[in-house]
């Protein structure tokens, strides 16, 4: 009868030593999972689902000092801008408009008329509704390409 407790007690120890092994070896595996999710991620959920348009340049390049290296007149930079945007939803070409439209990745929406200055008496012009139109075919666009950027890095990296 001690033989055989011994053998059991000997059994039991091998288990618990596979036992310890199988734990490590899922914690490492879980481990690295967790390194892959966090460089796949997008850095900022929330801005991904909020659907933010991402900024055209970094926060210290759109500084007013910056700008004016990078692009010289503020006619320059709002080219690029409507070259990257579509066109401009008001003709002002002033460095703060210009600052503001580069860390929001899109033009600034138009201030609404009062309640009675709408054209046709209430009504929204054909030309605005063609460029409120325009705005969201590219937002959408941008959206789409990034979603699908986004699903083909989950895909393609292991």
């Amino acid at each position: 009868m001690g033989e055989l407790s011994d053998r059991f007690g000997q059994l039991m120890a091998r288990m618990a030593k596979g036992d310890a092994e199988l734990f490590r070896t899922v914690a490492e595996q879980n481990a690295a999972i967790r390194q892959l999710v966090g460089e796949v991620a997008a850095p900022d959920p929330a801005a991904v689902l909020s659907g933010a348009p991402p900024s055209l340049l970094p926060r210290e390049q759109c500084q007013l000092h910056a700008l004016k290296a990078r692009f010289r007149t503020a006619a320059a930079a709002h080219a690029h801008l409507e070259t990257a945007l579509g066109p401009a939803p008001t003709r002002k070409k002033t460095w703060d408009l210009i600052s503001e439209t580069l860390v929001q990745g899109a033009w600034p929406a138009p201030a609404r008329p009062a309640a009675g200055g709408s054209p046709a008496g209430g009504g929204v012009s054909r030309e605005a509704l063609a460029q409120m139109e325009a705005r969201l075919a590219r937002r959408i666009d941008q959206l789409e390409q990034r979603l699908l950027t986004a699903l083909d890095r989950l895909l393609t990296d292991p």
